[in-house]
């Protein structure tokens, strides 16, 4: 794992309160595509406070976690007390499932953290199949206006930030459709954090859904969002202090405190072959 990710744990609180969920209708095909029933195991890889495991439990899964943030896995535990959930700390990488095996992998928006170079065939040790989900920022919300008015202040105090305004969601559909043949080609376009790891032989084609949607944000969300954010992390903490000053100010001043941002959430599952 890149050492920023664990940078994740610096703001769990705020990842909790801002960072977006899953719709339902993900939880729902995801349990479409596989026949997951209530007592389903799940091994969920990079959980962090649980976006995402809410929707697992809600089905009447059980699900046990892999997350290398101790603060994250606290703060998952306290979340999901007295439920079926249990977390253990630690990279997928260096995991010792100890002879467990599970219905179903699942990862939102983390499996990019994952080593290629095990990514695919320790998953394929675990399970018989593999449900990949993200929440991809697109073109067509007010944030695009924002980022638009923040272009100077990225310049002054974020030039570590790879700048510009997000693709749209068609133009990510028809490339990860263009690859389907394989979850690890589709994943590099869902997710290009994840880089190119193709799975090969190990998994089938995956069965691939899409849910477009927006949420708004007051502006000490909106702000607090960009900071969990591993672009922003990057920044030292004095710069990125002044560069999020400046777009809460931006918020405030042109959008009369509220903007919306839009999402596409994707959804890949593959079987073990």
């Amino acid at each position: 794992m890149d050492p920023i990710g664990l940078r994740f744990d610096d703001v769990a609180e705020l990842y909790d309160r801002v960072r977006p969920h899953y719709p339902d209708e993900l939880f729902a095909d995801l349990a479409a595509l596989t026949g997951a029933r209530p007592g389903t195991t799940v091994l969920e890889v990079g959980c962090g406070p649980g976006q995402a495991t809410r929707g697992l439990l809600a089905r009447g899964w059980r699900v046990r976690a892999v997350e290398p943030g101790e603060t994250m896995a606290a703060r998952a535990r306290e979340n999901f007390a007295g439920r079926p959930f249990t977390v253990d700390v630690s990279r997928f990488e260096d995991w010792d499932p100890d002879g467990a095996t599970f219905d179903l992998l699942f990862s939102a928006t983390a499996y990019h953290w994952v080593d290629p170079a095990v990514r695919w065939t320790k998953a394929a040790a675990v399970t018989g199949a593999i449900g990949l989900a993200t929440n991809r920022t697109v073109a067509g919300g007010q944030f695009d206006d924002v980022y638009r008015a923040s272009a100077d202040l990225h310049a002054r105090y974020g030039h570590e930030i790879e700048f510009g305004i997000p693709q749209t969601a068609g133009s990510i559909l028809d490339e990860i459709h263009a690859t389907r043949h394989d979850i690890g080609a589709v994943w590099a376009g869902a997710d290009p954090k994840s880089g190119p790891s193709l799975a090969g032989p190990l998994f089938t084609p995956p069965e691939l859904r899409s849910y477009e949607w927006e949420t708004t944000y007051d502006t000490a969300d909106a702000v607090a969002l960009l900071s969990t954010y591993s672009p922003y992390l990057r920044v030292p903490a004095e710069r990125r202090a002044r560069l999020l000053d400046g777009i809460a100010d931006i918020v405030d001043r042109d959008f009369g405190g509220t903007v919306t941002r839009r999402y596409l959430g994707v959804l890949a599952v593959a079987k073990r072959r």
